[in-house]
């Protein structure tokens, strides 16, 4: 038996014929969809105690919102970007002085270590609220501000840090110090071990011996961008038939600390 073959070449094949080419009308579509899934895969994985899988949806959030003078995004390939309306859960803000943590409260959570606790943030979803996309992708979800010092962490600053240095989607040798240092508890609000602080926390702090410092409340931040994003594409591009259920119960029923409570210093 002989069968007969034949080969065609494809134009990308030479490299001298090389050229970029229009992709064919609803691709931009294909891929929001496409996008929309893998926020969804990541968010789940967050919500059933797998924290860091979030950092993954970073890249995802950049291909979607992120424009360079290198790279044009998704959205604005739509011609979206002036019209689409997000959704926020950041509390609005009054003041510019003080300590705000936004929509994120401590939890605190026992490791397979002996006499080693997590000490975290979760995001809760409480009040809802609508903005545009500029204002939603550099609004401060944290802030620190005294008279000689401001310190601020955006969503745009959370998605980017992550996605190019901090394993979105690139792993740097170097990292943003500002982010560092809020990611590893180094700035912001600490505990000193005490009685009153084992109550708070749901172990006994005392055996600590030094400030405890609560960890990756980037993490914390990174579910509730992707849970506004989530919402606010299903709602704008009529997506609501690709299926999201968050459960933000489990890790909330799963903390070690007994009562719901946030940092924050408003000023008089």
């Amino acid at each position: 038996m002989y069968f007969s073959l034949s080969i065609t070449k494809s134009p990308m094949h030479n490299k001298k014929t090389s050229k970029r080419e229009s992709r064919l009308p609803g691709a931009e579509k294909g891929q929001l969809k496409d996008s929309l899934r893998d926020l969804i895969a990541d968010a789940e994985r967050y919500d059933y105690g797998d924290f860091r899988a979030i950092k993954r949806s970073a890249a995802t959030l950049r291909l979607l919102f992120y424009d360079t003078k290198r790279q044009t995004s998704l959205i604005s390939n739509l011609n979206d970007k002036d019209k689409i309306i997000m959704q926020s859960f950041n509390p609005k803000v009054k003041y510019n002085r003080g300590l705000n943590y936004g929509s994120v409260y401590v939890a605190c959570f026992k490791t397979n270590k002996n006499n080693e606790f997590y000490n975290t943030f979760l995001f809760k979803p409480n009040s809802k609220r609508t903005t545009t996309f500029e204002k939603w992708w550099d609004e401060r979800l944290f802030f620190v501000n005294d008279v000689n010092h401001t310190t601020q962490l955006t969503r745009s600053k959370i998605i980017i840090t992550i996605a190019n240095q901090d394993g979105g989607a690139h792993f740097d040798e170097n990292i943003d110090s500002l982010y560092k240092n809020i990611t590893s508890g180094d700035t912001g609000m600490s505990l000193e071990p005490s009685r009153g602080t084992s109550y708070l926390l749901g172990y006994d702090s005392t055996k600590a011996g030094k400030p405890i410092h609560f960890k990756d409340l980037t993490l914390a931040y990174m579910r509730e961008i992707v849970h506004e994003t989530i919402l606010s594409l299903q709602s704008y591009y009529g997506l609501s038939n690709i299926p999201y259920t968050p459960n933000f119960k489990y890790n909330w029923s799963r903390r070690i600390n007994y009562m719901a409570w946030q940092f924050g210093l408003k000023p008089e």
